[in-house]
């Protein structure tokens, strides 16, 4: 959980502390226009975004067979949704701003939250009333840096914890739940609520209660809010908020102790990023302004078809561990403990 916590808080900090030396470049682009700097950061953001929403909507299943009526299991799982490479770097397109340009870049690719460090430069421009009077301005500034994530060793991904309880009800039907209460560390506060059902739905088509594998249909929605507080005495925050939904189909075959399964459906991913409070920029200056709630990002674009492949093997009876990989726009491995009661 702390390393968790961790990249959370840095996700959040490196943007929702726009004041510090390490973001002047995102001070210079809120002064100029607010839109400009709100789609910036969600092209910057959107690798960590996607790989928590991805995370978010795995480790549902590891068996397509529901309970009994009463059985249960109760399962801790951590979900790793892979950064692919190319996620390091953005493609600046100059018709999405108003108020600003690349000015010295070949490529029109400049680095998102886990790229390194670059050269290019930005430049603002339009027009502020000063005194009563408007001139027009141009200012160059540099380009936001990474924070060079893409170079550690090993797969990038944003540790995505599930804790759930599966219960099953009735007509061969499972109930899924998760829950983690509020957590607190610093600054930063954490919590999250699923539900889910699993039902066979092989028992409604004639002929197929005989076939040797168990097919059950999963729906599934998590959502999770993190909070960071900037300064409390100012009532400024940050908030981000992720959900995913998935609807899969499941297939699985017990094996004695060793039970393969896959399934095949579909995530709607949704998060987004706020900051909330009032703001002053170039304080005691000229230029001072004022700035109420300042970022407000929607992502979007990270869900998408799905295909899983995993298998679960039970442990002294009542335990299971299963392990699993999805093929997604945020490829995702899933390994999960569980004690399980049929």
């Amino acid at each position: 959980m702390k390393r968790i916590i961790t990249i959370l808080s840095l996700a959040i900090f490196c943007i929702a502390n726009i004041q510090t030396t390490k973001a002047q470049e995102f001070e210079s682009l809120i002064q100029s226009s607010l839109g400009d700097a709100n789609t910036y950061l969600k092209d910057y953001m959107n690798p960590f975004a996607a790989s928590l929403g991805n995370g978010l909507a795995n480790g549902w299943y590891n068996t397509a067979k529901p309970h009994k009526t009463l059985g249960f299991d109760l399962t801790v799982n951590m979900n790793f949704a892979v950064i692919p490479d190319a996620a390091s770097q953005f493609e600046f397109v100059a018709s999405e701003y108003n108020n600003l340009r690349l000015i010295n870049s070949s490529d029109n690719m400049l680095p998102t939250f886990t790229g390194g460090s670059t050269e290019a430069q930005l430049e603002i421009f339009g027009s502020r009333e000063i005194d009563g009077q408007t001139y027009d301005f141009e200012q160059a500034i540099g380009a936001p840096d990474g924070f060079g994530l893409s170079d550690l060793p090993g797969p990038l991904a944003v540790p995505t914890p599930t804790v759930q309880l599966g219960v099953g009800i009735v007509k061969n039907t499972d109930l899924i739940l998760r829950l983690t209460p509020e957590v607190n560390v610093g600054d930063l506060s954490f919590r999250s609520f699923g539900l889910g059902f699993k039902h066979d739905f092989k028992q409604w088509i004639p002929g197929m209660k005989l076939l040797p594998f168990d097919l059950s249909a999963l729906v599934g929605f998590n959502r999770i809010t993190t909070t960071y507080q900037i300064d409390q005495a100012a009532d400024q925050f940050a908030e981000f908020n992720a959900s995913a939904t998935t609807v899969q189909a499941i297939i699985s075959k017990k094996l004695l102790f060793f039970t393969p399964y896959a399934g095949l459906g579909v995530n709607i991913v949704n998060s987004n990023f706020a900051m909330k409070g009032d703001y002053v920029f170039n304080q005691g200056t000229p230029e001072e302004i004022d700035v109420t709630d300042p970022v407000d990002i929607a992502f979007d674009g990270a869900g998408g078809p799905r295909f899983t492949v995993g298998a679960r093997v039970k442990i002294l009876w009542v335990l299971a561990l299963n392990v699993d990989y999805t093929i997604q726009k945020y490829n995702t491995l899933s390994v999960g403990l569980g004690l399980n009661i049929r």
